[in-house]
C-alpha cells in the first residue's frame, strides 16, 4: 500500500488550476461535462485547441464553473480565492483487485471557526510530476467544526500506466458558525475491536447541549501505525430527535483497506 507526503499544513491560498490529459475516445463536449463547465467557457480558456483534432496527452486547462458570468447562486462551486487554512493529512492510496485506484485522506480544521464547503483537487501523476488525471472531491462533513477532521475518498476507475503519485490540494474552504448548522454530540464509553474482516466500534452518545437536533449522524474514522486513513464509515444513527441530557447508544461496524488497524476516532452530529 503506497501513500504520499501531505501537503504543507497551511495550504497556499491560491486555487491550483485543474489541467485534463487527454485520453483515448475524449471530446471537449465530454470534458466539459465530466467537469461541470460550458463548452464555451473550455474553449475560451484554451484558445488555439482544435475541437475535432485533440491528441492524447494534450493538456485542457479547465475553467471555474460559469466562469465569467458567476452569479451569488454560483459562489459556492467557485474555488475560494482565499481558501481558509486547514490541513491536508492521513493520505493514503490502494490498488483494488480490479486495478482501479483508491485514495484516502481527511481534512483537519484547526479552527477557530467552523469549516464549510471544502474542496479538494486530487491529481494523478507520472513520475516527473507532470499531471496525467484530476479529480475534485468534497470532504465527508458538510461542516467540519474546530479541531474536528473529516475524510475524503476518490476512486480512480482507470488510472494511467504511467502514473507514479498523487498530491491533494485544497481549492476551497470557507469559515461558518458551525453551532448554527450542527450540534457536536459527546462520545463515550467507546470501545474498538477486530471481528473478522471488520472492524467494530461501540459506545454511547450524549446531547451535552441545549439544544434538540432533529437527526443523529455517527463518523468512525480508523488509521494504520503512521496515521493514514485506512476506512471509515458515516451513517445516520438516529432520524428521532435527541432531547438534551438523552443519551443514545450505537454498535458499527465497517471495512478498512488493511487488517493493520492501529487506532480509530468516533465523532457525532445533530443536525438541526
Amino acid at each position: 500500500m503506497a501513500a504520499t507526503l501531505p501537503p504543507p499544513a497551511q495550504p497556499v491560498a491560491t486555487p491550483t488550476p485543474i489541467v485534463h490529459i487527454v485520453q483515448p475516445n475524449d471530446t471537449l463536449l465530454g470534458i466539459a461535462n465530466r467537469y461541470g463547465v460550458s463548452l464555451a467557457d473550455l474553449l475560451a480558456a484554451n484558445a488555439g485547441v482544435e475541437p475535432t483534432r485533440l491528441q492524447i496527452g494534450q493538456q485542457i486547462l479547465i475553467p471555474p464553473p460559469n466562469a465569467g458570468r458567476a452569479t451569488s447562486n454560483d459562489v459556492a462551486l467557485l474555488p475560494s480565492p482565499t481558501p481558509l487554512p486547514f490541513e491536508i493529512r492521513g493520505l493514503n492510496s490502494a490498488r483494488t483487485p480490479a486495478g482501479s485506484l483508491d485514495i484516502l485522506g481527511e481534512v483537519f480544521n484547526p479552527g477557530p471557526s467552523a469549516l464549510i464547503n471544502v474542496k479538494l483537487l486530487i491529481s494523478l501523476q507520472d513520475a516527473s510530476g507532470a499531471p496525467l488525471q484530476n479529480a475534485i472531491v468534497s470532504t465527508l462533513l458538510n461542516v467540519i467544526p474546530p479541531n474536528q477532521a473529516s475524510p475524503f475518498r476518490v476512486l480512480f476507475t482507470d488510472p494511467p500506466m504511467d502514473y507514479a503519485q498523487f498530491t491533494v490540494r485544497p481549492l476551497r474552504g470557507e469559515a461558518a458558525e458551525g453551532n448554527r448548522l450542527v450540534v457536536p454530540l459527546r462520545v463515550v464509553r467507546v470501545e474498538g475491536r477486530p471481528e473478522g474482516t471488520q472492524f467494530r466500534v461501540n459506545g454511547e452518545l450524549t446531547n451535552a447541549s441545549n439544544i434538540t437536533p432533529s437527526t443523529v449522524n455517527l463518523l468512525v474514522t480508523i488509521y494504520d501505525a503512521e496515521r493514514r486513513v485506512i476506512g471509515y464509515r458515516y451513517i445516520a444513527l438516529s432520524t428521532a430527535p435527541l432531547a438534551p441530557g438523552a443519551s443514545l447508544p450505537f454498535d458499527v461496524s465497517l471495512t478498512s483497506l488493511s487488517d493493520a488497524i492501529a487506532s480509530f476516532t468516533v465523532y457525532a452530529e445533530g443536525k438541526r
